[in-house]
């Protein structure tokens, strides 16, 4: 599992099948006192956005088994969390 943030909700007017009716968001992986990584996409489960704490799940074959079919899919938000990683929950 991959902490991020939402930075960004992507759209297109031509996309893969496998992408109908989900919503693709930009991330930026992030941990406590670390720089932000390289902004990457993911496919949202849960309904995450802009600026949600997240967590992304890329293991191979994940996306094929909860979406179905080929698709060219490699990171799934699976998870919304209440307070950024490493930070204490109240």
């Amino acid at each position: 599992m991959i902490p991020a943030r939402v930075v960004g909700r992507i759209t297109g007017a031509v996309k893969h099948p496998a992408y109908e009716g989900r919503t693709l968001l930009a991330l930026r992986s992030h941990r406590r006192g670390a720089a932000p990584g390289a902004a990457f996409l993911a496919v949202d489960l849960v309904g995450a956005g802009v600026g949600d704490d997240v967590l992304v799940s890329r293991p191979p074959g994940l996306a094929r088994e909860l979406i179905g079919g080929r698709a060219p899919i490699r990171s799934l938000i699976v998870a919304v969390l209440d307070a950024p990683p490493g930070d204490a929950a109240p």
